[in-house]
């Protein structure tokens, strides 16, 4: 098989495998006590979901950059929510590790890891991005190159922006 066409196999296994589908709804709750709704984040705009664990150096490596993709867009709609995998014995990491680490974004427990099975999630880090009808647009598995994540970001919201502003 030429190179051209196993890039063609791999790009359509990490980026676009779910395109077309839609999220299932979920409400898990925060460090913090509070609950994280998929469908009333909707509501505000894009969604993006980044499925991580305190273990994973991956998942660790990237936050900063997802923290930072939050802080240009959050004006805009987006909302970045992390979806900790650490499991029920874990859960004592969580509080330590953010308190450690500099994140303005929202955090969710997926304890029992049904999000993460529902959504096909098979590695950590795995990124989805989800428009405002729940329509997943992007999945990107491991740590990636942002840019694919940001031109659909910028696509969405663009998107979003014009529909509003037809009267």
């Amino acid at each position: 098989m030429k190179r051209s066409a196993w890039l063609l196999v791999f790009l359509s296994l990490t980026l676009g495998s779910v395109h077309g589908a839609t999220a299932p709804d979920f409400n898990l709750k925060a460090p913090d006590g509070s609950r994280v709704q998929l469908s009333e984040l909707l509501k505000k705009g894009p969604v993006v979901l980044d499925f991580w664990a305190t273990w994973c150096k991956p998942c660790i490596k990237g936050m900063p950059e997802l923290n930072e993709i939050f802080e240009k867009y959050k004006d805009r709609g987006l909302t970045v929510v992390g979806l900790n995998e650490d499991g029920p014995r874990g859960q004592n990491r969580i509080r330590p590790f953010l308190n450690g680490h500099n994140i303005s974004f929202q955090i969710a427990i997926d304890g029992d890891g049904s999000v993460m099975k529902r959504l096909q999630v098979q590695a950590l880090p795995t990124t989805l991005l989800i428009a405002p009808d729940g329509e997943i647009i992007l999945r990107q598995a491991g740590l990636s190159d942002s840019t694919p994540l940001l031109e659909a970001i910028e696509g969405l919201l663009a998107k979003n922006e014009a529909a509003d502003a037809v009267p």
